[in-house]
């Protein structure tokens, strides 16, 4: 390689001056392109890199017509498409006429597309006057005696091609496989959690990040909209997300890089709150490329989304955060220049046409009165005012509340009452007994159906017997574990217990309740239905809970079987 000097001219052009060259000897401007991908399989990627550079540098250094002008490194960049940074900078140099001759390894690390390749090749670069030589190839499009050239080249073009495809393929199944074991697969974790040092694809929580997200949970509870939650994170100096990120040194792609400090922002507040990753549930595979030639992205139904659960820590808990959900379903508007959502925003509405019911203040003998009205009325008088006094109907949601709270109360004593009562005690001892004759029956017809697994394998059994076989056991499998499942309800029916009673203890820690908060009314209640004439119906959640246990409790009152407590209360009449 002959002695050449790069200058860099005003602009960013470069000059070349060559030292002690023949004026006749034709010289090209040399451009030595290196690349390498994760799909390769390099186990050392740096010594990749600088395997590739030494071949190249061995290779111009004893050949007089080349000086080189630069060196365009991807590291880390696919080669199914030309969307690499210092591929880009190639390019351009190309264009420019800075570079007019490319030298890399071999035709796979130009890339593997066989059709974007092929359009370099054939078209792009004679058309530039532009040489290419792939020193492994042994290709040289200066070659006067390439005749072979126009078959092999698109031969090994598509080989890079296919091998792209193979690879693209082979990832997706082991991502897939991944996401259905519970794995983690992202690139970046969400705020809240980080990865195990020791398991990149198990996800741990970060304790200083998961603290804010259980505030806004917490106060998205009490009524705050999601634009003053990012406020008052805002103005407490929470860093966001992002700035969180940076601070903790993760590398953020340059796309999400900006000068300006991030800051909270109303989607970031709602990103968090519609995300069930922070109840230890993985939810993964909502997207995906549309061809591995290309960088473009669709979305996947969410009935095909991959969802595991329970395979991290959870930051909210599952009610919490089913009714945060919930909430976020109603129509809660927040009034220009406030933060917090209105104490019935969302659950009032009317008793005729269904609609929701709007707040309306007025003014009358120097008073401000705040009233809800049916929104069909405002919107085009289809349908009557409703209209009731902000006042009112808070006493009676209040008082409605109170009388609930204490029926749930009644509920719960009575049914500890009965739970302990000894005749229900040994039909419990019974049933109890019966289930584990029954799974000891189901433990040892699957016993059986692997034996007669491995007969067959043996050949013992022919194929025909094997599966009448196999039948026969999945039966009784399944009729056991039927039955199981009867004596379990009849075991929940005679402690007067329902598979989950956590309703009841919701109720009860309202229990002194002496004013409306949004979380009670959010907890608590299902809808508020205002009628024409007055009338104010309060419906609250778990009715079917409510109506199940008093049914219970109405049979043993019927049967007059509840002892008198202690003191002279009867709950028998």
């Amino acid at each position: 390689m002959h002695d050449c000097i790069v200058l860099l001219c005003q602009g960013g052009g470069r000059l070349l001056l060559s030292l002690g060259r023949r004026t006749d000897e034709k010289t090209y401007r040399t451009g030595l392109y290196y690349r390498l991908s994760k799909e390769d399989g390099d186990k050392v990627e740096s010594d990749s890199i600088v395997n590739q550079r030494a071949m190249i540098r061995d290779y111009v250094r004893t050949r007089k017509e080349f000086c080189v002008v630069d060196e365009y490194v991807d590291d880390g960049y696919s080669g199914s498409n030309f969307e690499r940074p210092d591929f880009k900078r190639l390019y351009e140099d190309l264009q420019s006429g800075a570079v007019n001759c490319v030298i890399v390894k071999d035709l796979s690390r130009f890339g593997r597309n066989y059709i974007e390749v092929g359009r370099y090749l054939e078209r792009l670069f004679p058309l530039m006057g532009v040489r290419l030589i792939a020193i492994n190839d042994n290709y040289d499009s200066a070659d006067e005696h390439r005749n072979s050239d126009a078959i092999i080249v698109p031969i090994k073009n598509l080989m890079n091609d296919a091998y792209c495809r193979d690879m693209s393929v082979k990832i997706k199944t082991q991502l897939e496989a991944k996401r259905k074991r519970g794995e983690y697969v992202g690139n970046f974790v969400v705020y809240g959690y980080r990865k195990d040092v020791k398991n990149r694809n198990r996800l741990v929580v970060d304790e200083e990040a998961a603290e804010i997200v259980k505030q806004i949970f917490t106060w998205k509870l009490e009524g705050m909209s999601d634009q003053g939650i990012a406020d008052k994170l805002n103005g407490i100096g929470v860093a966001s997300p992002l700035e969180y990120k940076l601070q903790n040194g993760s590398h953020i792609s340059e796309n999400f890089k900006r000068n300006e400090t991030a800051a909270w922002s109303s989607k970031a507040v709602f990103r968090i709150l519609h995300n069930e990753i922070y109840t230890g549930t993985l939810v993964q595979g909502k997207q995906k490329k549309l061809d591995y030639r290309s960088k473009e992205i669709s979305s996947i139904p969410a009935g095909s989304w991959v969802r595991v659960e329970h395979t991290h820590e959870a930051i909210i808990d599952r009610d919490q955060f089913e009714l945060v959900q919930e909430l976020l379903q109603k129509d809660t508007r927040i009034a220009p220049g406030k933060t917090e959502v209105e104490l019935f925003s969302g659950y009032v509405q009317c008793g005729d046409c269904g609609n929701k019911m709007i707040r309306h203040s007025s003014t009358s003998g120097g008073k401000h009165y705040l009233s809800y009205i049916c929104k069909t009325y405002k919107a085009d008088r289809s349908c009557s005012t409703h209209h009731i006094r902000h006042d009112r109907l808070y006493g009676i949601v209040l008082e409605a509340v109170k009388k609930q709270v204490s029926l749930a109360v009644d509920i719960d004593h009575l049914m500890q009452t009965i739970s302990d009562l000894p005749v229900q005690k040994r039909r419990v001892v019974r049933l109890d007994r019966q289930m584990e004759q029954l799974q000891e029956e189901v433990e040892r017809f699957k016993r059986i159906k692997q034996n007669l697994y491995e007969d067959y394998a043996e050949g013992v059994l022919s194929r025909k017997e094997y599966l009448e076989y196999a039948e026969l056991y999945a039966g009784k499998i399944a009729d056991r574990q039927e039955a199981m499942k009867e004596l379990s309800r009849q075991r929940q029916e005679a402690l007067g217990e329902q598979t989950d009673s956590q309703w009841i203890q919701l109720f009860k820690k309202y229990r002194n309740i002496t004013v409306l908060t949004r979380p009670v009314v959010v907890e608590l209640l299902d809808k508020i239905v205002v009628f024409e004439d007055g009338r104010v119906e309060v419906c609250f959640k778990y009715q079917d809970a409510f109506q199940e246990f008093s049914d219970v409790i109405t049979v043993y009152l019927a049967n007059d079987s509840l002892p008198a407590e202690e003191g002279g209360r009867s709950y028998a009449g």
